[in-house]
């Protein structure tokens, strides 16, 4: 069975090297890896090449940037291998990470193997935030997945060739591997093994981090449109989320009931239903590092307001289909 490693790399000269050097020296080593440079303006496709000299099993692949999903594709499509795993830049994984990925592969119907995240800057207040937040949502999962990020995502290539991979519409790094895990896990399985592990660089200041996730909730627009079935939440997401979205779009224009006494409980309970929304990580973030856990808070509640303000220009964007 033949491995490829592959990554859509963009403006990541001083974090690639980093990947390569883990994938150099694991346990199970891949027969190719290969990196497509997105159209990076600094010298991330200098780096690459670097290795490439030294190393035949390295490649190096240019596209114009064209966003992530066009630059998987082209790299997965020229990956000679039975199995390709995806993982992304700025991503360090474990010496056997490629061991552990491979293990659940046992039959046909197993189509990918999802892992899991471990926080490599944990120097940072918000990165460690992010990761346990992730590793809080997580907690509970065994078995089969319907949604799953490709920075750690093992699938079988003739079921990337069979769905046509990555849909290219997604633009940003958002939306497009959540479209590619529901539409696989409709058809087959992909088992979640926490015991295959990529270090990976969480977000570190607050502003960018919540610029990025209105990004996110402009592309779940786009995403539950695609995928009308979703809304009510994945074993990432979960239902909470579109309530949150829901109520933090609605509190500033329920603010305007302040004009009315009789209806001033609207956005008094509004803003109650957000906050007591934000506490549900709380006890398994506070167990494992209480210096964050408060200030998780803040990052949950900020962020509710990013994903309703990226929300509403999605459904400007996008419409909202209605299911039926």
């Amino acid at each position: 069975m033949k491995i490829a490693v592959v990554s859509a790399v963009y403006n990541e000269d001083k974090s690639v090297g980093r990947l390569i050097e883990s994938l150099l020296i694991q346990t199970r080593m891949p027969e190719e890896i290969v990196l497509v440079d997105d159209g990076s303006k600094d010298g991330t496709a200098g780096v690459i090449e670097g290795y490439a000299k030294r190393y035949h099993l390295i490649r190096l692949i240019r596209n114009s940037n064209q966003g992530p999903a066009a630059s998987r594709n082209i790299a997965w499509r020229a990956a000679r291998a039975d199995i390709v795993i995806f993982t992304d830049g700025d991503c360090v994984p474990a010496k056997d990470w490629i061991e552990k990925l491979l293990l659940p592969f046992t039959s046909d119907d197993i189509a990918g193997v999802a892992g899991a995240y471990r926080t490599f800057n944990e120097e940072n207040v918000l990165a460690r935030f992010v990761g346990h937040e992730i590793a809080w949502r997580y907690r509970n999962v065994r078995g089969a997945v319907d949604a799953h990020g490709a920075y750690n995502l093992a699938i079988r290539k003739r079921v990337l060739e069979e769905l046509g991979g990555f849909e290219e519409s997604y633009k940003a790094p958002s939306g497009e591997d959540w479209d590619l895990t529901y539409r696989i896990s409709r058809r087959y399985k992909i088992l979640f093994t926490p015991d295959a592990v990529v270090a990976h660089a969480h977000p570190e200041s607050f502003w960018p981090y919540m610029k990025n996730q209105a990004r996110r909730g402009f592309d779940r627009i786009k995403l539950y449109n695609d995928h009308p079935d979703k809304r009510v939440g994945d074993v990432y997401t979960g239902g909470l989320a579109k309530y949150q979205v829901l109520a933090a779009g609605l509190l500033p224009l329920s603010l305007l009931l302040w004009l009315a006494d009789s209806l001033r409980v609207v956005p008094e309970l509004l803003f109650l239903f957000l906050f007591l929304s934000c506490w549900k990580s709380f006890g398994f973030i506070f167990r494992r590092d209480p210096s964050v856990a408060c200030y998780g808070i803040l990052v949950q509640f900020v962020r509710c307001f990013a994903w309703a303000w990226g929300a509403v220009k999605g459904v400007l964007r996008f419409g909202f289909k209605v299911r039926r």
